[in-house]
């Protein structure tokens, strides 16, 4: 099934569909990674954003659930050159096509990514919409136009505070979208590791009486929360 995306330049990159099938706003960004997308597409930091990749082809690992730095992907959709038909590997759980129905998100696949990337490269993020019906385009322009994400911190960040480890060392982390390997690696270097949502108070944060506060990263730049 054909897919499109749209910038909002009016550029317009054909595809085919993959993963979840639905039509979607996003802000459109590139990722030159070549390996590790299963991080990409789960980092918190990604919220609402439609990432491409560099690497051509993706998928040829699959999904592994203990390489994933959330309990969700977080990306918004993707947008590769080849989807790999066959995932080999021995941890491989799941395929990643399957991995995103399961987590509602869309993609395209044979995008011309090359150019995807030089166009983004040259002009900065920009907005766009993943959709199958391109055939009112101005009508496309203008909701790309009207989309402006809001409140993505609140959304990635913990609900309620929570512990790892059981270190000697006592870090209080605030989660503005914390990907797990921060935590891991605290827990690792002997830390208890007390985690809390973005918009805890400063009594919350020093009730645990911590050695260290740790800010996270989290999506987009300071000055757009």
């Amino acid at each position: 099934m054909k897919g499109y995306l749209v910038l909002e330049n009016g550029e317009i990159f054909e595809g085919e569909r993959i993963g979840y099938n639905k039509d979607t706003c996003l802000e459109v960004v590139f990722n030159t990674s070549m390996a590790g997308y299963l991080k990409v597409f789960t980092d918190p930091s990604y919220a609402s954003q439609g990432v491409v990749m560099t690497y051509p082809l993706i998928g040829n690992y699959g999904v592994i659930l203990d390489d994933i730095e959330s309990k969700k992907i977080w990306v918004s959709a993707i947008f590769i050159h080849e989807l790999a038909e066959t995932a080999s590997n021995f941890r491989k759980e799941k395929d990643l096509e399957e991995y995103l129905i399961e987590n509602k998100v869309p993609g395209l696949k044979n995008v011309n990514t090359r150019k995807l990337t030089k166009i983004l490269r040259n002009n900065g993020t920009m907005r766009g919409k993943i959709t199958s019906d391109i055939s009112d385009k101005e009508k496309i322009i203008e909701e790309i136009k009207s989309y402006k994400p809001s409140n993505l911190v609140g959304m990635v960040s913990t609900k309620r505070p929570y512990i790892e480890g059981e270190g000697d060392t006592k870090i209080a982390l605030l989660d503005f979208g914390c990907k797990e390997n921060i935590i891991r690696e605290l827990v690792r270097r002997n830390c208890t590791v007390y985690v809390y949502p973005q918009d805890s108070s400063k009594d919350d944060i020093l009730s645990c009486n911590p050695d260290g506060i740790v800010l996270s990263n989290g999506p987009r730049r300071p000055r757009g929360l």
